[in-house]
């Protein structure tokens, strides 16, 4: 169903490229929080508006603990990042980098654009369709449409936009930096002996995350990524770059 919901809403946005793409496809969470909130099939009719999740059996794997919930995450992200790996170095992937590069010269190499782009909805949107589910499954316990709010599709877009836009290590970068942030802010000034409040912590991440983003839009649009691999570059050089 995600995947059909990604295609639906990818053919109105076929003619944007980019960042602005990304901004545009956001258009569909306003319009979900409209359907899920005014539509109660959704939510099996309850008056709360939410959902609780049953016990996760995972082909007879019943997941109770927090280490079985860790694992079976961790197995998804390694899965997916095995397969999305292999796709980009398909011929799926192929197409879908050079409609990236230039969509004019990929459909004179005889590239379909409405097929790679359309693909690119599905796949993407299919992975975080079951991301969604783990969601709700493995860390919430339960589902609501407030829990997938616009900061959350924020948040994800912010960390492709930092991790780099195109890398599938950009996209662990971005996540772990995301992540991590915070818990710097909050544990570093302590182990200093500064005294930071919860909301000068909580200030300081919009402060931070916001200028990186501008800084790396400015400077280095690929992101993390790309300082990654300039830094390995660099280290196969040094001492002696000569």
């Amino acid at each position: 169903m995600a995947a059909i919901v990604g295609i639906l809403f990818g053919v109105p946005s076929l003619r944007i490229k980019g960042l602005y793409l990304a901004v545009a496809t956001l258009a569909a969470q306003f319009f979900f929080d409209w359907v899920f909130i005014r539509v109660k099939w959704f939510t099996n009719y309850a008056p709360s508006g939410s959902v609780s999740a049953p016990d996760l059996n995972f082909f007879g794997w019943v997941v109770h603990t927090g280490i079985d919930r860790y694992l079976l995450c961790l197995a998804f992200v390694v899965f997916f990042a095995f397969v999305a790996k292999n796709l980009v170095r398909g011929n799926l992937g192929r197409q879908w980098m050079a409609i990236r590069d230039m969509d004019i010269a990929a459909e004179l190499m005889g590239i379909r654009p409405f097929y790679a782009k359309l693909t690119a909805f599905a796949v993407s949107s299919f992975i975080v369709g079951v991301a969604g589910a783990l969601w709700a499954f493995i860390y919430l316990g339960a589902w609501e449409p407030l829990a997938f709010n616009i900061d959350r599709s924020l948040q994800l877009l912010f960390m492709v936009i930092i991790g780099g836009l195109g890398s599938i290590l950009g996209s662990f970068l971005g996540a772990a930096f995301i992540l991590i942030l915070p818990i710097m802010l909050d544990q570093v000034p302590h182990a200093l002996g500064i005294p930071v409040s919860v909301e000068i912590v909580s200030h300081l991440v919009f402060i931070v995350t916001g200028a990186l983003i501008c800084y790396l839009l400015i400077v280095e649009p690929h992101g993390f990524a790309r300082l990654w691999a300039i830094a390995k570059e660099k280290l196969r050089l040094w001492p002696y770059p000569y």
